[in-house]
């Protein structure tokens, strides 16, 4: 005779071991000690009882009193608005020169550049333009003297709006380099 597999696992236990609990038999036994418990203090009379004060009545023993209106009797007062006559006396009388220069700086076009480093070495800015290349940036070099010193700035741009100039700093900055934005007069 040969004993066909059935698919089913047949558990075995250990001598000495003993089977688990199921859950809900644990749940039923926690509830029905929590009823036992409450019913156990409630019989002995260890509830507390809501604290009653004889010389505050009842809100089932209040009157109920009618309300007076009183409407009629309250004097209406005129909305008294000092407005009219206080902003006429705040007015500040700006100067045609000042005007004037407002209009000469607003009229003033912007452009932006990022400057992503500065180097005294000429042969490291050379190498940064070439790795903001491999970006896909076009980048390149301005070199000013600072103090007796030769500086060679990195720089991308120009830009013509602040947004567009954001976004390309985003790019370098995923390529790893930080980059400040510069906000200059157009020549």
């Amino acid at each position: 005779m040969t004993k066909k597999k059935t698919g089913m696992k047949k558990t075995t236990r250990k001598a000495g071991q003993k089977r688990p609990v199921p859950g809900w038999i644990i749940m039923v036994g926690g509830i029905l000690f929590g009823l036992l418990l409450a019913t156990f203090v409630y019989i002995k009379g260890w509830v507390p009882q809501p604290i009653v004060r004889p010389s505050e009545p009842m809100p089932s023993q209040l009157e109920e009193k009618p309300v007076e209106d009183v409407s009629k009797t309250v004097e209406k007062k005129k909305a008294d608005y000092d407005f009219y006559t206080v902003l006429p006396e705040m007015e500040v009388v700006i100067p045609k020169e000042e005007l004037q220069q407002h209009e000469v700086r607003d009229d003033q076009s912007y452009q932006f550049i990022l400057q992503v480093a500065s180097f005294k070495s000429q042969q490291d800015a050379e190498q940064l333009k070439a790795q903001i290349a491999f970006s896909g940036q076009i980048a390149y070099i301005q070199s000013i003297e600072v103090n007796g010193t030769q500086w060679h700035r990195v720089r991308v741009g120009p830009f013509d709006s602040g947004r567009e100039a954001d976004k390309q700093k985003r790019a370098l900055e995923k390529g790893g380099h930080r980059a400040l934005i510069l906000k200059e007069t157009k020549e």
